[in-house]
C-alpha cells in the first residue's frame, strides 16, 4: 500500500511539473486589469461647460451647471491601449452690449485619475477670444 501511494504522489508531481505556467502560456503577461478611473473639472469661476468623457469608443456628454465636476467609473477593466479622453467646452451665456461684455477669464483643471492618482492633468486659461474646446487625453501603456 505504501509503495502504491508513492508511486501516485511521484506520478503526481511530474504531471503537475509539466503543466505550464501563465508566463509559458503565449498570452498577455501583464492582462487585463481593474481600475477606477476618475474624470475631474474646476474652474475659478461659475461657468457652463460641456464636459464629455471617454473611455476607448464609450463616449458620455452633459452639460454641466455647477463645478467642480466629477464623473467615476468604478471596477473598470481596461488593458494596455485603452484610451481615456476628458475634455472641456465653454457654454455658458453672457451678455454684450455697447460697453462691452460680462465675460471674465479663467482657469479649468481637468484631471484623470487611476486608482485615486493623477494620471493626467492641465490647467487651461479660458479667454473670451479662446473659450474653445480643451481635452486631456491618458493611454495605458
Amino acid at each position: 500500500m505504501k509503495k502504491f501511494l508513492l508511486l501516485t504522489l511521484i506520478a503526481l508531481s511530474t504531471t503537475y511539473s509539466c503543466i505550464p505556467d501563465d508566463s509559458d502560456s503565449g498570452g498577455d503577461p501583464e492582462g487585463p486589469i481593474t481600475a477606477n478611473i476618475r474624470f475631474e473639472v474646476s474652474t475659478t469661476r461659475a461657468t457652463e461647460a460641456v464636459v464629455t468623457t471617454t473611455i476607448d469608443d464609450a463616449t458620455e456628454s452633459e452639460d454641466v451647471t455647477d463645478f467642480p465636476y466629477s464623473r467615476n467609473y468604478a471596477n473598470t477593466e481596461v488593458e494596455v491601449g485603452t484610451f481615456l479622453r476628458l475634455t472641456f467646452l465653454e457654454n455658458g451665456t453672457y451678455v454684450v452690449d455697447d460697453q462691452g461684455s460680462n465675460w471674465t477669464d479663467y482657469t479649468a483643471v481637468l484631471t484623470i485619475y487611476v486608482n485615486n492618482t493623477p494620471a493626467q492633468t492641465e490647467l487651461f486659461t479660458i479667454t473670451e477670444d479662446d473659450a474653445g474646446l480643451r481635452d486631456v487625453v491618458f493611454t495605458f501603456n
